[in-house]
């Protein structure tokens, strides 16, 4: 249930029974009326032979694009995809234009790098999309000569990158420079994530998974905000893993299925084996359909998450929420905010 006339929205999520309140800083469609729309997206999706592998993200992104497109005089999209050094074909947004031109079936005009400052505001089509933000070097540098350049001619800016946590000109100066209100699907975001901080439905499990020691510290930090954390991945222990220690064994996986069926709130980020590899994906598969079946609320995210749920033949629907972040899922239940609200606050 959405209501632009506020800034105050209420999500109903699966179970039916779970509301949860938050006061957003969502812009109101009277704000967008005739307006240059500045809108920052979460565009880093998988790209495979020139074509977009899975656009869950881009999916997301639909509910505030097409506001901003009944609404705004024009439409500015600006985003990232992967960390490219420099001007890397392999990472151009080019494939992101035309995955989103068939998902709303409209022309969107295509700016390269090397733009003019207020170049996406001219030309006939009501859409623009700018090249990768990070072939420019002064995207991750908090530059705010680019802040100026990217924002010139923009009325209003929407963020809807909840998945974007690093610090980067379009994250942190452009909103000190125009008017800035969040989109839907990053309001949506905060609302569950802080729902499960504030007013969880006891008890509450968090699954968690991966490699990179530093996504073990910041779940560390979650841990004592759950009643229970259950390890996959590399983060698990020895006796969890098959004697490969590319999955979790029967015996852990019966373990993490019983811990579900108990729990209440259930949060669960990355998968907890190898699953692409078409051999290891048992107990990522068990306890999907654990979690489909639960009637608890359920929230899971992360990129290998989502790609891993159509590969295993689920539906995103089978889950009461899926997040576009990961990492930045987990930074938010570490510290119970956005950078973005920080600055806009």
């Amino acid at each position: 249930m959405l209501d632009f006339s506020s800034r105050t929205v209420s999500y109903h999520i699966r179970p039916p029974k779970v509301k949860l309140t938050y006061t957003l800083h969502m812009f109101t469609v009277a704000e967008l009326k005739g307006k240059n729309v500045l809108l920052r997206a979460d565009l880093d999706v998988p790209i495979k032979d020139g074509r977009v592998e899975n656009n869950f993200r881009l999916v997301a992104l639909l509910p505030t694009l097409k506001l901003c497109l009944e609404n705004a005089h024009r439409t500015c999209l600006i985003g990232h995809l992967g960390r490219p050094e420099s001007l890397d074909p392999a990472f151009s947004l080019a494939p992101i234009q035309e995955e989103l031109k068939r998902l709303i079936n409209q022309e969107i005009l295509f700016i390269t790098s090397g733009f003019s400052p207020g170049e996406c505001w001219k030309g006939e089509f009501p859409l623009a999309l700018m090249e990768n933000l990070r072939f420019d070097p002064r995207e991750e540098s908090i530059n705010r000569e680019l802040a100026h350049e990217l924002s010139q001619g923009a009325e209003i800016y929407v963020y809807e990158a909840f998945a974007s946590y690093r610090p980067c000109t379009s994250l942190q100066i452009i909103p000190e420079i125009i008017p800035t209100r969040t989109g839907l699907q990053f309001d949506r975001e905060v609302s569950i994530l802080q729902g499960i901080l504030r007013e969880p439905a006891h008890p509450t499990l968090l699954i968690a998974s991966g490699a990179k020691p530093d996504k073990l510290e910041i779940i560390k930090q979650i841990t004592p905000k759950f009643d229970r954390t259950l390890l996959g991945g590399k983060f698990a222990s020895p006796d969890h893993l098959t004697p490969d220690g590319l999955d979790i064994n029967e015996e852990a996986t019966s373990l993490f299925k019983k811990a579900i069926s108990e729990a209440k709130t259930v949060v669960l980020n990355g998968p907890l084996g190898a699953y692409e590899d078409g051999t290891h994906a048992t107990a990522t598969k068990a306890v999907f359909q654990a979690i489909k079946d639960s009637s608890a609320l359920t929230i899971v995210g992360g990129g290998d998450t989502v790609s891993a749920i159509p590969l295993l033949g689920f539906k995103y629907s089978d889950f009461g929420f899926v997040s576009t972040g990961g990492g930045a899922m987990l930074d938010f239940l570490a510290l119970g905010t956005h950078p973005l609200l920080e600055i806009i606050k």
